[in-house]
């Protein structure tokens, strides 16, 4: 199955780019194709098809061309470039280097030029040179690793708009599940951690007017393939041929957008979720600011910790952003 059946919820477009059209041809050849021949294919001229080599041969793709045509004599691997991702291609950014992701998507979003944006808006990087965390944290993106920002246009109030970040967790935690082959977990407020450390971070931002959010968005940060050198990091596939980032992030994008569905829909449903996929339900915490210590119950449906008090049993309601660590 192509990746674009896969995100098909995301279509932009309603045809294929002669860019995904023609690398597609010619990764399914084993000789040189002629310009002829993939403008007969692809319906555009052979200025169009030219105009199209030349942007793949710009972005990285091995295509060598003679008088025969055509011939990919090298792919650019696990590519994250709009055209891999079929007809949802106008739903994507990549950027080679950036400062973040989520600097570009907010520039997007906000930009005058681009009104007619999709449900989601996804900005990728290959390698971030001021990768944020939470607070003044920073975020190291280790080689082939996937940095990406998911803009999601979505009409929630205020006060709910961290349930979208929860949808974001959950969506991670069971993708990486099912492609990572172990457990995975959530951890309040923004973390994905396996049994060993944690290999997603999760930050978000909203874009409000009033009571009214208009836009989350959603930086994740998945560490495949290397481990950050910092405490408690870990990795999620051991092998370097386990997964590529495209189909983690087409599966990522597809879990996200019917997470969220769930969630829109009923209130509940994402507190219980979240809850039974998090590792520290019941564990002993100690709040950061008090050093008063709580047995951590889960999240309620807005997402903030409900602790409860080991010695004589009171509740409190701590919201995102307050810092509380484990005992």
């Amino acid at each position: 199955m192509r990746i674009f059946v896969n995100l098909y919820f995301l279509m932009v477009n309603e045809s294929l780019s002669t860019k995904n059209k023609v690398l597609d041809i010619l990764r399914n050849s084993s000789e040189y194709v002629s310009g002829e021949l993939l403008s007969q294919k692809t319906g555009v001229s052979r200025v169009s098809v030219w105009k199209a080599v030349q942007v793949l041969q710009n972005a990285g793709y091995g295509i060598v061309s003679d008088r025969n045509g055509y011939f990919l004599q090298q792919d650019l691997k696990d590519s994250l470039f709009p055209w891999e991702f079929g007809i949802s291609e106008g739903a994507f950014t990549h950027f080679v280097e950036t400062e973040s992701t989520m600097r570009e998507a907010r520039k997007i979003i906000l930009s005058e030029e681009k009104k007619d944006l999709p449900k989601i808006t996804v900005v990728t990087a290959d390698r971030q040179t001021n990768g944020h965390g939470h607070g003044d944290h920073g975020w190291t993106t280790t080689k082939g690793s996937l940095a990406c920002t998911l803009a999601d246009k979505v009409s929630v109030s205020s006060a709910e708009a961290f349930r979208i970040s929860m949808c974001a967790q959950i969506a991670a935690v069971n993708v990486l599940k099912k492609t990572g082959g172990r457990n995975f977990y959530a951890r309040w407020p923004n973390d994905v951690w396996s049994d060993s450390g944690k290999v997603c971070g999760i930050l978000d931002e909203y874009l409000s007017s009033g009571q009214r959010c208009e836009w989350v968005n959603i930086g994740i940060g998945i560490n495949m393939y290397a481990r950050p050198k910092i405490q408690n990091a870990d990795k999620v596939f051991d092998s370097e041929n386990a997964a590529s980032r495209k189909d983690l992030l087409s599966s990522l994008c597809a879990e996200f957008l019917r997470v969220e569905k769930t969630a829109l829909e009923d209130s509940c449903a994402l507190e219980n979720l979240w809850n039974s996929l998090c590792c520290d339900v019941g564990k002993k915490i100690i709040l950061e600011q008090s050093g008063e210590t709580f047995t951590f119950c889960g999240v309620n449906a807005y997402g903030w910790a409900v602790l409860e008090s080991v010695d004589d049993g009171t509740k409190k309601i701590i919201p995102p952003g307050v810092n509380v660590f484990k005992k």
